[in-house]
């Protein structure tokens, strides 16, 4: 994959300063993260000159536990939640007004906190099997927390469901056939996200990314005391705004949250 992006990346060493940003983000896991993360995260690793920010792979099956592995860019570690944030959603557009803007004001802790709450996301996702549809019987039929995660949202695991899918919002470079949007769509495009059940454009491109971003922002914003708000600008000035986790649609959703706090 790396290759193919025409970049070839090698094992970063990390500094005392960067291991302690590391620890400090392990720190601050919600507590099923830091437990089923003890147990299935086999090994982490930083490079240089990687193309995408991070990846999460299954790597072994040992006595019946899938142990998985995380490679991260190592920039991220010089980088904050706000500038990782702006830098990722800039690939979203492309062309049109140079007068118009669109930033996230995220907050100034390390990108690697944000960034291992997602990933470490997937690997509780993956080791409990959340996100899954199971053959009962010769039908399928989601679990518990899927059943109420994907409710009027998600057909499967990378469809949605036609309650959303009529918005510009949905038709991202994240979603098979999507496209980069001109920035001058962007006041367009935050609206509509701002009507569906997502907190951010990354969400829609499966219900395991949009469990990643949900249970994120979310952790982001309740319990590290962070900003997530989108603003659109023209010429300087505020033409639309709004914070996705207090968004109605996103609200209705928060309870199935509790799953990662409840438990020890």
């Amino acid at each position: 994959m790396f290759r193919e992006a025409g970049m070839s990346p090698t094992k970063h060493q990390l500094t005392k300063e960067e291991l302690k940003i590391v620890a400090a983000a392990f720190k601050v896991l919600p507590p099923l993260h830091q437990r089923v993360l003890k147990q299935h995260l086999k090994s982490f690793s930083f490079l240089d000159n990687m193309p995408n920010t991070a990846l999460t792979s299954p790597v072994v099956v040992k006595r019946g536990i899938n142990l998985y592995h995380i490679t991260f860019r190592a920039g991220i570690l010089h980088q904050n939640v706000s500038e990782w944030v702006n830098e990722k959603e800039r690939t979203c557009f492309a062309g049109g007004d140079s007068t118009s803007k669109v930033s996230i004001e995220a907050g100034w802790l390390s990108a690697f906190t944000y960034i291992l709450l997602h990933e470490g996301t997937h690997v509780v996702d993956g080791s409990l099997r959340l996100n899954v549809v199971d053959s009962v019987g010769g039908k399928l039929k989601p679990n518990k927390f899927i059943a109420g995660f994907s409710n009027g949202i998600w057909k499967n695991y990378n469809t949605l469901s036609l309650a959303v899918i009529d918005s510009i919002a949905i038709k991202s470079r994240f979603m098979p056939g999507g496209r980069r949007y001109k920035i001058d769509e962007a006041e367009a495009v935050y609206l509509g996200l701002s009507k569906t059940p997502f907190v951010s454009l990354y969400s829609t491109a499966s219900w395991h990314e949009d469990l990643a971003e949900l249970l994120t922002v979310y952790h982001l914003t309740k319990y590290l005391n962070q900003p997530f708000r989108v603003v659109v600008s023209k010429n300087g000035e505020d033409k639309f705004s709004y914070e996705p986790i207090k968004s109605a649609t996103v609200q209705k959703r928060l309870s199935l949250l509790n799953y990662f706090y409840d438990q020890s």
